[in-house]
């Protein structure tokens, strides 16, 4: 038995160096920061259990050539558990066979060295983990933030408001009940909005996360900032929302467990606090078959992040030194991003009548999408989908209603900018696709925006017009009477509110994804990721253009789900959008 343990703890070993690796490769890749707790739990958990199978598996080292059938025997059990936790897809049976696979042949390896040196395989294993923790934690050592001393930082105004920035992430405007929805998702939302201005036709700037908060943070649009799918981090150049109102006097604080806004992208930049909850949370956790495993016996945490993020924000806020000095404070809550199970059960059983294995199936099934996995019936996920997703919007608007709480307690709310938004949405079977990240239509692009703040905004304000939520940025500085520090791409927003018209021009881009160029390509020119796509709006009309020459043609008014491409039909409009695209591109 003892023998059996040690063996299947030298596999779980294995596969830990083989994990650990793949997931610091990839982070690096993508010039993600790095996670070292996650990597802790996943790799305790991994050599706990598989010691734990091996010593169940001990009778197979009676058998001749006992060791190679025990830890063959380990290694199918792994795939087996990895199997009954993820659904049937390609995505996850590279994720759920790679690591034991390569696990055993490094523990065969092992075997054979062990007759030469018995410690030497145990040592090149710890050495190997130790390797990756090492290269970790000397990456986010180069990634650390400054320290800040406020003493040196100039004085705000007496009277200046403090500004809080939420961003909840991943929800398009049409699902939420300002916005027209028969559902009552968004009972908070709403009456927010009616202490302030709600903007009815709000554009983003890209479909993800990181170009989109990089947007928020600038004022400029991805191509001008050059954070995107091409390239994941922002230009040092280029001046933050953070760091000018740390230069005017504010305190900044960051709190999300979304990694995209982070050091080692250059989106929190000039933030002087941040908490860094991606360490211990997030929505990518299902990527390893740990945490599936987890989350399948009801242990993966009962959110994504975003009950850390709110008890941080206020543990912060009541912590805070009486300075005097105003609150510049950013709050992403991820809570409607897929996989759409991680949820607390009660926001899951509101809209959907699914069993718990049953959701939590269809949500990775639909995660494995997103990632080009095709074997799903686009048409019969939809509903069940979008129950799900409807649930995360709902606990979303929740932990709003918290942050705007803490504010009410303070009571400071009324003296607070306080702007919510979205920065992207989501597809939920619309054009047989799920997720965002990979076209620019309105289910993705289309988000909230409301800015409250009574001493300048007149509650039940509602702005019909359209706009681009770039000009957050130059809407709290105009609010502050604060000079951008550098040029933005889109002014301030206060002229819509007024009834009046606002600067900047109306687009999204999106990017190429390499990784795209080797993936089966969809029929819809529209979903291929291994194109650039840049959408343009003028009133109602939309215009999409793709880097390969193909333009496409929308009236939002007439055709809202863009099924009708005019292009061919009216050559003359786009031939006008095209020239209005292109002096702003010159201007």
């Amino acid at each position: 038995m003892l023998r059996g343990i040690a063996l299947g703890a030298g596999f779980g070993l294995a596969v830990s160096c083989v994990e650990s690796w793949l997931l610091i490769t990839r982070l690096v890749e993508m010039n993600l920061p790095p996670i070292i707790q996650p990597l802790l739990l996943t790799t305790t958990c991994t050599i706990a259990i598989a010691g734990v199978l091996g010593g169940l598996l001990s009778p197979l080292l009676g058998l001749p050539a006992g060791r190679l059938w025990h830890l063959t025997g380990v290694a199918g059990v792994w795939i087996a558990l990895g199997r009954l936790t993820a659904p049937e897809s390609d995505f996850f049976w590279m994720l759920i066979v790679v690591p034991p696979t390569s696990g055993l042949v490094l523990s065969l390896l092992g075997l054979a060295l062990a007759r030469w040196r018995r410690w030497l395989p145990v040592a090149l294993g710890v050495l190997a983990l130790v390797s990756a923790f090492g290269f970790s934690e000397a990456r986010r050592l180069t990634l650390e933030r400054t320290t800040v001393d406020l003493a040196d930082r100039p004085m705000a105004p007496v009277g200046t408001p403090d500004v809080v920035l939420v961003v909840l992430d991943t929800v398009r405007a049409e699902n939420l009940s300002s916005y027209g929805y028969a559902r009552s998702t968004s009972p908070h939302f709403d009456a927010l909005a009616r202490g302030g201005a709600l903007f009815l036709d709000a554009t983003a700037p890209s479909t993800w996360s990181l170009p989109s908060h990089a947007s928020l943070f600038t004022g400029l649009f991805s191509s001008a900032h050059g954070a995107h799918q091409e390239h994941h981090h922002l230009r040092e150049s280029v001046p933050t929302l953070a760091e000018t109102l740390a230069a005017d006097g504010f305190e900044t604080a960051c709190f999300t467990a979304n990694p995209w806004i982070s050091n080692a992208l250059g989106t929190a930049r000039g933030f002087d606090y941040q908490d860094e909850s991606w360490q211990r949370a997030g929505a990518g956790r299902s990527m390893n078959s740990i945490f599936r495993m987890l989350d399948a016996l009801g242990m993966g945490g009962a959110d994504k992040g975003g009950s850390m993020v709110l008890a941080n924000f206020e543990a912060w806020l009541e912590g805070r030194t009486k300075s005097g000095r105003p609150v510049f404070a950013f709050l992403n809550l991820i809570e409607a991003h897929f996989p759409y199970h991680q949820l607390p059960e009660q926001y899951l059983r509101t809209y959907s009548p699914l069993d718990r294995g049953t959701r939590r199936s269809l949500s990775l099934q639909l995660l494995g999408n997103q990632f080009g996995d095709s074997d799903l019936d686009t048409v019969a996920a939809a509903a069940p989908a979008r129950d799900m997703y409807d649930g995360g919007v709902l606990y979303a608007d929740y932990l709003l209603s918290v942050v705007v709480d803490a504010l009410r307690r303070r009571g400071t709310l009324d003296q607070t900018i306080v702007v919510v938004l979205s920065d992207h949405g989501e597809l939920l079977g619309e054009h047989g696709a799920f997720g965002h990240g990979r076209s620019l239509y309105e289910p993705v692009t289309r988000v909230p925006l409301l800015v409250r703040y009574p001493v300048r905004v007149a509650p039940g304000t509602r702005v019909a017009s359209p706009v681009s939520t770039v000009g957050v940025m130059g809407t709290i500085l105009d609010l502050l009477d604060i000079e951008p520090r550098g040029p933005l791409q889109v002014g301030s927003l206060l002229p819509a509110i007024e009834g009046r018209p606002s600067g900047g021009p109306i687009l999204a881009e999106r990017f190429a994804n390499a990784r795209a160029q080797d993936a089966d390509l969809p029929s819809n020119p529209l979903l291929r990721e291994d194109l650039r796509h840049r959408s343009y709006r003028s009133g109602t009309l939309k215009l999409i253009e793709s880097s390969d020459g193909e333009r496409f043609l929308f009236d939002l008014a007439a055709d809202p789900g863009e099924a009708r491409d005019l292009a061919a039909e009216r050559p003359e409009l786009v031939a006008t959008l095209v020239d209005e695209v292109e002096t702003w591109s010159a201007t």
